[in-house]
Formats: C-alpha cells, structure tokens, sequence
C-alpha cells in the first residue's frame, strides 16, 4: 500500500469511529448513539436556516393572499356596510362628505379589511402550525389546532364589542355632545377610519387570552412570571389602549384598558384550571 493510500485510510477510518460515536451509520449500516441533527420529536429532522426563512416566508405569503382575498370578497358589500353603520351610529340628517375623489372608495377598503382580518388571522395561527408542526408534541399539535377556531370566534367577539358597545359611546355621547352650538361635519373616510380602528382593534385585542395560553403551553413563559409581573403587563396594557383608539375624550382608551386587563386576568384563570 503506498504512503498516499495508506494516508487516506487512516484519515477514513478516523472518520468513521466521529461517526460511530455520534450516532450516524457506519460503514456497516448500524448506527449507535443519538443522533444530534434530531430533537426529541419523532420525525423532526434539523433544516438548515436558509430552508427555514423560505419556507416561513411562503407561508407569510398565504396568510396576505387571504387577507387580499378577503378585501376583495367584502368589497362589493362594504357601501351597503357603511350606510347600515351611518344610519346606526350617526344619524340620516348628518350627510356623509368626501374631500377627495378617492376618499369613498378608502372607506370602503377600510371596512372590507375588517372581514379580510377574521378570515385571515385563524389563517395566520394554521400557517404557524404547519411552519412548527413538525418541532411540536402529539399534544401540543391538538392544542394548536384548537386555537384556530377559537381565535376567528375571539375576533367576532371583539369586533362586537366594538360594535354594541364602544362606538355607540363614541358618535352618541361624544362626538355628538356639542348639540346645537355646531353643526356636525364628518369626513367619511375619518369617521371609517375610526370605525374600523375599533373594530379590527377590539378583534385583535380579544386574541389575548389565546396568546397568553399558547406562550405558557409552548413553554414560552411561565406562569408565575406572568403573576408576578402584573405591574408591568399593566403598563404595557395601558400604553396599548392609548395607541389602539382614536377617541380624543379617552373615554375608549379606558375603556380599553379595562377590556385588557379583565382578558389578562382570564387567560391567568383558563391557564390555572387546565
């Protein structure tokens, strides 16, 4: 055997006890150990991170594509949407006045992006699964197919509230309190901005529980933390409400806040019981 050959032999067989040792096949097909590539979850096999960042980038994609789809199907019903609102919030005297030509038809994808964000949220948490799915337990996998329904029936619950509660306080008692000292003259596409702000907020804010959940379940953060940590969960809720609502009078911010913290304090409650 020449020096060479005999060089490459060594360097071969030194290969192959590393591989021995780590848990890979040897050369006689066994294969002892563990295997480091693997997590503790069958089926799970390490990517690298460029494979990581496409695939997330793709399923990204889906989520806007919804949410494009959802803007288109609402469209066609959102003028009907925006006189059914006028009429039940403002008033039939009060008529509606656009400064720019343009400013109907924002009004309009302002109150269809409300419908493309209840159909296109639970589509966020379903992507994440299929994103994460193979990392995660048997059990973890039920419980995140559960937080798909629950979060399009959070987000109806929220825009609800919105709806019944915050803006009748908001066009009623509020921007209406001036009476007779000044006749009222409302932008369609300010007043719809408004609008949709609450709803969609009050939609979003309402995942709070959901999120809470699946941080403390996925072991993202402990529970005890989050109890002992209340003073600045609070903070960072009051600091949220003062950016979600656009009422000047801060009677929605509050409003808001209180939402926030009775939602906190309930996924505390659904976390403690099961």
């Amino acid at each position: 055997m020449h020096i060479r050959d005999l060089d490459a032999y060594k360097s071969w067989k030194m290969m192959d006890s590393l591989n021995t040792g780590n848990g890979t096949t040897t050369s006689t097909g066994k294969a002892s150990g563990t295997n480091p590539y693997t997590s503790g979850v069958p089926g799970d096999i390490e990517e690298p991170l460029v494979a990581h960042l496409v695939e997330l980038r793709n399923r990204l994609a889906i989520v806007l594509v919804w949410l494009f789809l959802g803007i288109i199907l609402a469209f066609p019903f959102s003028a009907k949407g925006i006189l059914l609102v006028w009429k039940g919030f403002i008033s039939t005297d009060i008529y509606m006045t656009a400064y720019s030509p343009l400013e109907w038809i924002f009004a309009r994808l302002k109150l269809s992006l409300v419908f493309a964000l209840a159909i296109s949220i639970p589509q966020f948490f379903y992507q994440l699964y299929r994103f994460a799915g193979k990392g995660l337990y048997p059990h973890e996998r039920r419980f995140f197919l559960k937080v798909i329904p629950a979060s399009f029936l959070l987000f109806i619950i929220g825009a609800a509230v919105g709806y019944f509660i915050v803006l009748p306080v908001m066009f009623k008692y509020i921007l209406f309190y001036s009476g007779d000292m000044a006749t009222a003259q409302l932008s369609v596409q300010n007043t719809f901005s408004a609008i949709t702000t609450i709803l969609a907020g009050f939609g979003i804010v309402f995942q709070l529980p959901l999120l809470v959940v699946f941080a403390v379940k996925m072991g993202l953060i402990e529970y005890q933390t989050l109890k002992k940590q209340r003073i600045l969960v609070y903070s960072l809720i009051m600091a949220v409400s003062l950016f979600l609502s656009p009422d000047p009078t801060f009677i929605a911010q509050i409003l808001v806040a209180l939402l926030l913290g009775v939602l906190f304090e309930f996924s505390l409650l659904i976390i403690r019981l099961f």
